[in-house]
């Protein structure tokens, strides 16, 4: 598997998980009806790349709005990323947010605080 996809749709995020580029991005709106259904699959996938000798080293966020779902699901991402980490692998976090989201910006804060990870924080406009 060097790149698997998960195409948008109008409650659930684009995914591409990039093998060869070492990147897991999630893009959209986050907000699926059975919302761990739909992250199981990208947690499973990532979590057997991220026991390998060549996990993946960024995962990038840019979501426009998301649920308490995908808050656990990246959560779940992060914890694995740690994992990588202590085996001494490069890991970040890029995390792309509208400068005026308060809401947002508190739940980076929050994860900032609990995971020992490089955050890279930008700012983004949605259309």
């Amino acid at each position: 598997m060097e790149k698997w996809t998960i195409e948008a749709t109008d409650r659930s995020p684009y995914v591409v998980l990039d093998r060869q580029e070492s990147i897991l991005k999630i893009e959209g709106r986050s907000y699926p009806e059975e919302g761990m259904d739909f992250f199981d699959p990208i947690l499973v996938r990532f979590k057997t790349l991220q026991d390998s000798d060549n996990p993946i080293k960024v995962v990038h966020v840019r979501l426009e709005y998301y649920n308490s779902a995908t808050s656990k699901a990246l959560a779940e991402l992060f914890i694995t990323m740690i994992r990588a980490k202590k085996q001494g692998h490069e890991t970040k976090v890029i995390w792309e947010f509208e400068e005026d989201d308060d809401g947002i910006q508190e739940d980076i804060d929050m994860f900032i605080e609990a995971f020992d990870l490089t955050f890279d924080i930008r700012y983004t406009e949605f259309n």
